[in-house]
């Protein structure tokens, strides 16, 4: 069965010869124009940002400079995907890198900057061409980004996909897409694979899939712990933009010995969060829109309390406006609870005590997530034992979720996603070895002829 292809890929795809002939360093330099640009427009994307999505105008900020920091990085990263000798037992074999192609990059609403920045670039830079989908619920502030991002570069090497969701979830499979990049919910992921699956059986050609997909994230403290940085971390790591961010602490495990320390100083760095206009500039959160997100965590919040769970700072009825709200989970029961087993993509986060290192680690580890964690205080003993044996891709020591840095990259593993924390420039090009004999007979031919003596 033949099925058609969008005009969109095939736009893209012929960007790809002019693309290939620029080579590494002449994209690399492309990128630096890109990221002058994208420094003179950042206000101006900020601004949209704030009016159209109702981002605070810090966190907006925030995205801008994520971008630019990734942009700095990039010469940096592009060294992984340089031709290189390696080994061989005769001759001379040479590691390159090669594009995929095609790369559909399916982006996120709550990182309308960010995002569409991470993958269009790493893409461009690893030689491929891009066709990008912005969130419809923020499609103004992405496709000012990717007109900054596609204005150094070939005539449609960005095409914009500016499509509803059931006609955009058709490119997923398109014969013309080479590769995909999907910055969604754990749900809208699987659900491409499905389609996906369906479509590999009438006959598309197999493709790279990239999930960057939901978390559940824990934030860990033990004895030790700088409780007053801690307790900043938390607030801002759990909270920020709304706590609608893939990696934000969505669940915090304090051990029983700190806890009467902590408490008053947790709800305190939460109360003191800015709620309100998010044009404002000190604004922290912004308005919850009403919906799905909003919906389900009231609902999760009032089974946590049904179950016996107590509201540390928060309101238990938190009216028509979602405050940022804490629960004291009771260890009981913790599978059941939809505070504890799902993403909350709102402000309103459960917290549980745990009595060792140990316990943490299994209460940290007790989800289908493994996107990261964060963990404070603790023994040496006890930061080894979590440091290699969470299963999260990443993992901060004495840093809160909101650490800002293009080189700890953010992916997961599980239903978080599969390739954990690797560069998107590495995940969008695939290895070729090309082997150059060292003479007309080489010790290897020499070796095989011996052998079937």
């Amino acid at each position: 069965m033949r099925i058609p292809t969008h005009p969109l890929p095939v736009r893209a795809a012929a960007a790809l010869p002019e693309l290939a002939a620029m080579g590494l360093d002449e994209r690399l330099a492309r990128a630096a124009a890109t990221r002058r640009r994208l420094e003179a427009e950042g206000p101006r994307i900020v601004d949209l940002a704030v009016a159209e999505a109702g981002i605070p105008r810090r966190f907006a900020a925030r995205e801008v400079t994520s971008a630019l920091l990734l942009l700095d990085a990039l010469p940096e990263l592009a060294e992984s995907i340089r031709p290189q000798v390696v080994p061989s037992v005769s001759g001379q074999t040479t590691l390159e890198w090669a594009p995929y192609g095609v790369v559909l990059g399916w982006h996120a609403a709550n990182s309308p900057v960010w995002v569409p920045a991470l993958v269009v670039v790493s893409a461009l830079v690893g030689g491929n061409a891009v066709v990008s989908r912005p969130s419809q619920r923020v499609r103004r502030t992405t496709l000012a980004v990717l007109d900054v991002l596609a204005a150094d570069w070939p005539e449609d090497a960005v095409a914009v996909a500016d499509l509803p969701g059931p006609e955009a979830e058709a490119l997923v499979c398109d014969p013309g897409i080479h590769a995909v990049v999907a910055h969604a919910s754990t749900e809208t992921c699987k659900r491409h694979l499905r389609r996906l699956g369906e479509a590999y059986s009438d006959g598309v050609p197999l493709r790279p899939y990239i999930p960057e997909a939901s978390g559940n994230d824990a934030l860990i403290v033990l004895p030790g712990a700088d409780l007053e940085h801690v307790a900043r971390a938390a607030a801002l790591g759990g909270f920020a933009n709304a706590g609608q961010l893939c990696m934000s602490a969505k669940r915090m495990i304090v051990h029983e010995d700190i806890w009467p320390q902590m408490a008053p100083l947790l709800a305190a760095a939460v109360g003191e969060l800015v709620v309100g206009d998010p044009a404002a500039p000190d604004t922290d959160i912004g308005p919850l829109l009403p919906g799905p997100a909003q919906a389900n965590a009231r609902a999760a919040l009032a089974q946590a309390l049904a179950a016996g769970g107590r509201v540390v700072v928060g309101a238990p009825d938190p009216g028509e406006r979602l405050a940022p709200t804490v629960v004291l989970l009771p260890r009981d029961g913790l599978s059941g609870l939809e505070l504890w087993r799902t993403e909350m993509f709102a402000p309103v986060r459960g917290l549980v005590l745990c009595r060792s290192a140990g316990e943490a680690l299994d209460l940290a580890n007790d989800t289908p997530f493994g996107l990261g964690a964060a963990l404070f205080g603790g023994t040496d003993a006890d930061r080894e034992l979590l440091a290699h044996g969470l299963r999260a891709a990443r993992v901060l020591i004495d840093e809160g979720p909101m650490y800002q840095d293009p080189h700890l990259v953010v992916g997961g593993v599980g239903d978080s996603g599969l390739a954990g924390a690797r560069p998107k420039l590495e995940q969008l090009v695939w290895a070729r070895r090309v082997h150059r004999a060292g003479g007309h007979h080489s010790r290897s031919t020499v070796r095989i002829r011996q052998a079937g003596r």
